[in-house]
């Protein structure tokens, strides 16, 4: 490392601990509140740029945000189809069929369940909470109750029933602002929040006419979070890993786009013929331009005369953005887990489709089972907890969206077919057992079948007895 670099790093280091400095003198500051003061410590440390690079600062040299926060995420989800589709993609594919309960849940527990969803649209409002949790570091449904307090208030005791609960509200980060937490070291919400604000005029709400601003307590909120591995409410949203990636591809596209529109316009280079008669004034040039400025706005209704001038297109060599997006979009495939034959639709052949769509179903798959499972874990414990639904013990399960299609499942069979005739015409014993072949075509082995039959004929039987003669 040269002497030059070393002192380089050394001044970087040094603004870094002055600023750190500088933000705790403030925080003990009454207009500056440790909150504030919090935010700008976690940009310092993590999620903004590395300095892996001694020479250069290529967050300044590339035009990166130094440090990103909800309203980046916010914006980039509304303004661009790419990031909307890293975070919606994943829910949709998760929620595409609704849970399943287990043999052993109580059917009461089901059917207050259905009635909650056809009154509040229960399934709908966690499904829309799955997304919003992965924009932000958090999430939160606010659960209305008719209990007859403030919302600042905590829950207490039993509510009474299903109809106690009015509405789901599923809120972003923006929306709920943590204004106090436990700070008791032995208590068992350490660290959770206790009192939040809810804000409707902040980024993240529809409704730009909105200003109602109040406190919720804790207790009223089922939080949710992408990436939950400390007990904390704090997750990192899906967009982080990938926000340069994303904001190289809007570059790469918006300078494809320009360039192919300027060079689409056609600008013109007038010269003018040194051996032609007359002498070329300021003036005759100002007129000439100022034919070509309005040949140039009207040019699909109008001639423009030259005159002895000669009028030739400025050709300029386009370089395809394809590498580049490639290579952007590459970045952001492996941020966020999804192929990029997934994300923008693109097919590079069969094989390779297929492929990716495996791979994608086996991650949702598994999002499924660890992670929307417990989401609805939340939702059904908090409303047992409070009384909303009954207390009973049940089980979450999903269908599998890796099964086989039947069209699949019969290919598979003609394949065991043809290998069996195969192995016959060549002298061999057959490779596969008829049992296997019905079960690779989606059928029941045939003992099953003959377990089936026996049993519907004793049961026709039994059902034929008199009732005198059973007596």
């Amino acid at each position: 490392m040269t002497k030059k670099s070393r002192q380089k790093r050394k001044q970087k280091k040094e603004s870094m601990k002055n600023e750190i400095e500088a933000l705790i003198a403030r925080a003990n500051n009454s207009s500056f509140s440790h909150s504030m003061a919090g935010q700008r410590l976690a940009g310092l440390i993590s999620g903004g740029y590395d300095f892996a690079d001694t020479m250069h600062n290529i967050y300044l040299d590339f035009g990166y945000p130094p440090h990103v926060k909800f309203f980046h995420f916010w914006n980039t989800y509304r303004r661009f189809g790419i990031a909307k589709t890293v975070i919606d993609l994943p829910v949709e594919f998760a929620w595409s069929t609704l849970p399943l309960f287990s043999e052993s849940t109580n059917e009461r527990l089901i059917n207050d369940i259905k009635r909650l969803d056809k009154r509040v649209k229960f399934w709908s409002r966690i499904k829309t909470l799955d997304k919003r949790k992965r924009l932000g570091r958090y999430a939160g449904m606010f659960m209305r109750v008719a209990d007859d307090k403030k919302p600042s208030e905590p829950l207490e005791g039993n509510l009474g029933g299903e109809s106690a609960l009015v509405d789901m509200m599923p809120l972003y980060e923006s929306q709920l602002e943590v204004i106090s937490d436990d700070e008791d070291p032995t208590s068992p919400n350490f660290g959770k929040p206790i009192l939040l604000q809810y804000s409707q005029a902040v980024v993240g709400n529809r409704n730009e006419e909105s200003r109602h601003t109040f406190n919720i307590h804790a207790s009223r909120i089922v939080f949710a979070r992408e990436g939950d591995d400390d007990g904390s409410i704090y997750g990192i949203s899906e967009l982080e890993s990938i926000y340069n990636a994303l904001m190289d591809l809007q570059k790469i596209a918006g300078a494809g786009a320009e360039g192919l529109y300027k060079n689409a316009s056609q600008s013109v280079v007038v010269g003018i013929d040194p051996t032609a008669s007359g002498k070329v004034s300021p003036e005759i040039m100002a007129q000439l331009g100022e034919q070509y400025d309005d040949w140039n706005r009207n040019r699909s209704r109008k001639a423009f005369a030259a005159g002895n001038a000669s009028v030739n297109p400025l050709q300029s060599s386009m370089v395809s953005p394809k590498p580049m997006f490639d290579n952007s979009m590459a970045i952001v495939a492996a941020g966020s887990k999804i192929p990029s034959t997934i994300i923008i639709g693109m097919q590079t052949g069969e094989r390779a489709s297929t492929e990716d769509s495996k791979q994608f179903l086996s991650t949702i798959q598994s999002r499924r089972i660890n992670d929307t499972t417990q989401l609805i874990k939340d939702h059904i414990d908090w409303c047992i907890n409070w009384g909303v639904l009954p207390s009973n013990d049940y089980g979450i399960e999903w269908d599998d969206l890796l099964a086989m299609s039947i069209q699949d499942q019969l290919k598979n069979a003609s394949i065991m077919t043809a290998i069996n005739k195969d192995a016959f015409s060549s002298g061999g014993d057959a490779i596969y057992t008829e049992n296997e072949i019905r079960v690779a075509g989606g059928s029941k082995p045939l003992d099953e079948l003959e377990t089936d039959g026996e049993d519907d004929i004793d049961n026709d039987i039994v059902d034929d007895i008199p009732d005198d003669a059973e007596s």
